[in-house]
Parts: structure tokens; sequence; C-alpha cells
């Protein structure tokens, strides 16, 4: 049963083919386009004999969509109806692969293959520095002697540059167990790890507690692991909105709403300092040897010496500050605003601002020589920390905000919204790998990285990623298997069909398999299939299509694409009528080729049965006349 959209407009056949009155669409589409009439041809010879007319218009499309750019634009050419149809599905194809492109950023931008073991020592370009500590521009244009540019290379274009070596890894591209540390919801929840057996968690109830992670070899996959350590530290006035756990040197430190920074003791549970001097509530923590650094909804970053308690300096935003991070020289932040700042770490004196995310900067990271931010406006931004250079040198797309990042071995690993973690090349942009924190979709707040660990904050769950131990290979070409295009014999098509090109080393549809194998059978599919019409003669007596019995209603017919099964290596394969009068032709010279060696070796064989009965020999044991008659042209040649 064929239903008929409401648009649709039927055109009856008059005449002797009646019985051809099928409803023909006006080219109307599922979601109610209807295409010009005057599209469809009224010749009912061509009707009969154009499929894609006959059909509806979405199986139509449906066919005309699996054919290649090229034998699309041929089926352009046909008529104005298969114009009609071509242009809508090419329309189609567009808004699809618009779609594709959106899924692949939802999905991580489809990251399949990474080799986890990868890892080797590469050359990063820098820009130099003069005396002063300023980058130096460079004299003339640098593009015209290059060929190929990386993404480094092309935001450097106008300064002078140098090469230095840096060790790049495919961390956390490996297999992982996962344990389930908390499983308790709760959105306020902020967390530290450092990289011992212990992790410390704060949250809305003003306490900030010390949790147990077990030996891998105690435990299962999959296990519940919930091991609280004595004692509870309890003593905020406030909700913890940041901690910084340092469990070599025994101690944890805590900020959140009541203003103040408080050191506890983790094994004794006392507090050993109280810090105070913000007028917000600290939102971040980063400690680096004897100093530490905070910041807070006020606007001021401010760093501490730990022994002495002392604020040594006070740097200043014009709005609230949710990322700080510090180490020996610099201390660099980020402002709701989406500024990031870069400080000088000995004399507090600004070093850049740099300007780029539409959105408050969450978090960051840094090393010597690159620093990565991450916004709510769904980007991670690569810049330099080299002298006032202010220029964006890379960026990472993600769905959503990104709450949570790090920097390691040239690999920026990302926290977002959409419960995901990412791990992207620095160098040349592309994502190796996607963790699902959590099936439920829940957002990333924030993780924790040390060794082969990963520890996750999410609003239901604290999960911990325990990675396997991984023996690094520095002689591997490529940081990822090359999955996709695999390489086919001359003579086939490599062209994928327009609407089914994926990325590498996705699963293919059953629609892509379908059109490669097509593709790879001598390009069955072309412009058009031609079709033919026979009668159906029925042998039944006294039936109206008999030959006495004379009828005005047509006999039936069958219409079937002129395409012929022929076997071949034990399978059957369709042929179009060119195919079949090639393999005709190639049959009929096989068979003239059979038949003139036939005729040869008949020839051979009578001269020779003639020269045997002249010498009185006998011929019938020689021709084996008694057993296999002799042929016909061994006997004309006898007589």
């Amino acid at each position: 049963m064929c239903f008929w959209p409401q648009k649709t407009k039927c055109l009856n056949q008059e005449g002797p083919d009646a019985e051809n009155n099928l409803p023909v669409m006006s080219l109307g589409r599922r979601d109610g386009t209807v295409a010009p009439v005057s599209l469809q041809s009224a010749s009912s010879v061509l009707q009969s004999k154009d499929l894609i007319r006959c059909l509806p218009p979405h199986l139509s499309m449906y066919i005309l969509g699996r054919l290649d750019q090229k034998s699309l634009n041929a089926c352009a050419a046909v008529n104005s109806c298969w114009a009609f149809l071509a242009k809508e599905v090419k329309r189609e194809l567009t808004c699809q692969s618009s779609v594709r492109d959106n899924i692949r950023v939802l999905q991580g931008l489809c990251p399949r293959g990474a080799i986890s073991n990868y890892a080797k020592t590469v050359d990063v370009t820098i820009p130099q520095l003069n005396e002063e500590g300023d980058v130096i521009a460079e004299q003339g244009d640098k593009l015209g002697s290059e060929t190929k540019e990386d993404n480094l290379q092309a935001a450097y274009r106008d300064l002078k540059t140098e090469t230095i070596q840096l060790e790049e890894r495919n961390v956390f591209c490996g297999s992982y167990n996962i344990r389930v540390l908390m499983d308790q919801p709760d959105r306020s929840r902020v967390i530290h790890y450092s990289g011992g057996n212990v992790v410390a968690i704060g949250s809305a109830d003003r306490k900030v507690r010390l949790l147990r992670i077990s030996g891998m070899e105690e435990m299962s996959p999959g296990m519940l692991e919930k091991k609280e350590v004595s004692p509870v530290l309890s003593g905020h006035a406030g909700s913890i909105r940041a901690l910084f756990l340092h469990e070599e040197k025994g101690f944890v430190l805590s900020a959140g709403f009541d203003l103040s920074i408080r050191c506890w003791d983790i094994y004794s549970g006392a507090c050993v300092k109280i810090f105070n001097g913000h007028c917000g509530t600290i939102t971040c923590l980063d400690l680096h040897e004897e100093q530490f650094v905070s910041g807070a909804r006020d606007g001021m970053v401010k760093v501490w010496n730990l022994r002495s308690g002392k604020c040594l300096r006070t740097l200043k935003h014009s709005s609230a500050l949710w990322a700080v991070k510090m180490d020996g020289t610099r201390v660099v932040s980020g402002s709701q605003r989406g500024l990031v700042k870069v400080w000088c770490a000995g004399t507090g004196t600004l070093i850049k601002t740099l300007e780029g995310h539409q959105g408050p900067v969450k978090c960051l990271a840094f090393d010597q020589w690159h620093l990565v931010t991450g916004s709510t406006d769904g980007y991670v931004l690569g810049w330099s920390m080299l002298g006032e250079l202010k220029r964006c040198l890379i960026a990472f797309r993600h769905p959503k905000e990104i709450q949570a990042l790090e920097f390691l071995y040239l690999r920026v690993i990302s926290g977002c919204a959409d419960g995901n973690i990412r791990i992207f090349n620095y160098l040349t942009g592309s994502c190796l790998k996607v963790l699902m924190a959590n099936g439920r979709g829940n957002p990333i707040s924030s993780f924790c990285v040390a060794g082969n660990r990963m520890v996750i904050n999410s609003p239901a769950s604290l999960l911990l990623f325990q990675f396997e131990d991984v023996r690094w290979n520095y002689t591997l070409d490529t940081d990822r298997e090359m999955v996709g295009k695999k390489n086919q014999p001359a003579g086939t098509s490599c062209g994928t069909p327009l609407h089914l090109q994926q990325t590498p080393g996705h699963h293919l549809s059953q629609r892509h398999q379908l059109a490669l194998e097509m593709q790879n059978t001598d390009q069955l599919m072309r412009v058009s299939v031609p079709f033919e019409t026979k009668k159906l003669w029925l042998k039944l007596k006294n039936s109206l299509h008999g030959p006495v019995v004379r009828s005005s209603i047509p006999a039936p017919s069958a219409v079937r694409p002129k395409t012929y099964p022929s076997r071949r290596d034990n399978e059957f394969r369709l042929l179009t009528g060119r195919q079949k009068e090639e393999q005709e032709a190639a049959a009929a010279a096989q068979y003239q080729a059979r038949l003139a060696k036939l005729t040869q070796e008949q020839e051979r064989a009578s001269k020779k049965a003639w020269l045997r009965k002249i010498k009185g020999l006998p011929v019938d044991s020689f021709t084996e006349e008694g057993k296999t008659p002799a042929p016909e042209l061994g006997h004309n040649t006898f007589i």
C-alpha cells in the first residue's frame, strides 16, 4: 500500500495504455515541498520507461543520492525532472554534511586509532627573544620560501624563530580501569589529588575529608570504594570552594566562602595557619615550593609565603578570578571577563594581557614555553609564554564549556561540560582520544592528573581512572593509526559517494558498504539504467488475451532493467546492455578461436591418416574411429 502526500497531483493517462494510470507525483517531498508539475512530461511512452519519474520522489532521491558527484551531475542533464531531483539531492547532501560536522565536534572530532605508546622528541618552533626579552620581528616575507607550515610556524610567520626539542607522548590514550570513589551526588564538591594515596574533598558542609585510594590489587573493576581517612578537617565558616593537597609534606590548603585560607595537618587534623586578606569568595589555589597563590571574586590575585603566612604581592583584575597557576617565575590568572594575565612572580609586574575568549576563563595550564586556557565559550586557546607575544597560536573547539585543563608532553587534556575528557595533540590540533567519564552525561566539574592516574569529579560521582603502565616507543612515525581509505587496485574507483564521506576510523554504514561494493564491481551504477518492456503472452484458453478474442485491453507487460545475469567465479552479477554486448563479442571470439584450433587439429589428423593409408598401415587404430567418430572434415579429406 502506498500513501501519497497531500499535495500530490496525479496525471492520468488516456488512450490504449490506460492501465498504467498510476498516481504520478509532482515531485513532492516528505516535508511538503512540491516541485512544479511542468517538470513532468505528459508523454506516456517516457513515463512507462522512466522509473525515476514514476517512483515517489523520496525513493527517486534516495536512488540518486547513492551516486557520486560526477554521476549526479550527469543525471541532471537527462531532463528537467531529473535536474530538479538532482538539485534537491545536492541540497540535502549539503545539509547532511553540515550536520555531520556538528556531530563530529560533539563526539570529539571522531578520534580513532591513537597509538597508546607513541612517544618522540620533536622539533618545536618558538619565537626568538632579544636582550630585553621581547620578540624580534622578521624582515621580509618568510612565506615565499616555505611550502608547508604547521600551526605554530603560521602563527610566527612575521617573527624570528628558533627550534627547540621537546618530548611528546600520547598520555592517557591506553586502556584503563575505573574505580568509583564516591557515588553521592554533590554539585558543590571540590577535590584535589597530588598523586599519592589520598584525595582531598571539600563541599558546602564546610568540612574537608580525606579519601584513601586502595591499591589496584585489592579491588575488582567497578567496585565501589569509599574509605574515609580520619580526622575530618572542620573549622571553616562557609562552603569550601578551593583545595590544594600536598601529601608528601602532609598538609592541605582549603579556602572558600568565609574569605580565609587554612592550612591543615592531614595526620593530626590541626589547623596550622590561617591566611586572611581577600574580600571575596576564594575560588582557586595553586602551590609552588614555599609559595602559593590564590584568586577570589574580589578580582585580586595574592601571592603568599607558606611558612611566614605573609602576603608577598597582590595582583589586580577588574573582575572575579576563576583560575590561577604559578611556577617559580610567573603567575597566570584567568578572569570573569575572559582576560588572561601573565605576571612576573618575583616583582608582580604585568607581562602581558591575552584577549580572545568570549566567556569566563575557568581553567588554565602552562609550561616554560606554552600556555593553554579554557573558557565557557567552548574553546581551549593556545598561547606562547615567551616575551610579550599576545597572538593566539591554536584553538581547540568543544561542544560545551571547559571546566578543567592539563598540559603534559605537548598534549592538551580538557574536561568538558558534556561529560567527556579529550586528549589533543597541541602541535597539530587533532583529537587523539575521548574518555567518557560517565554514562549519564553529567558534566566534568574538575579532574586531577598525577602519574598514570586521573581523579574525575562530576556532580554525580567521584571516579578514579587507573591507566596501564606504558613502555614508550620512540621509533613510531605517527601518533595515530592511519585508518580510512585503504589501498585499492588499479582500475577501481577510489572516490567515495558524496553523502557517504566519513572520518577515518568510523564504522561504515550499510549504505556506505553497498556503495563501495558497487564501485569495486566495475562501477555497475552509471548515469542511468536502461529499461526494456516485454509483453507477457498468457497461454490460457478462453482468455481475454488469447488469439481468438479481441480486446481493447492491452496485454500485460513486464518492465525491467536491461541488465543480464552473468556467472563469473561462481557468482552472479548484473550486466548492462553494453557490457552484455562486449561479453558476447568476447565469447564469439573465443568460440571462433577454439573452432579454428579444432579445424587445424582435424587437418593434421587427416593428413597423418592419409599418409598411413598410403603406406598400408591401419587407419582405425590411429584415429580410433571405433571409439570416437571421426570429424566430418577428416572424412571429406579422405574422399
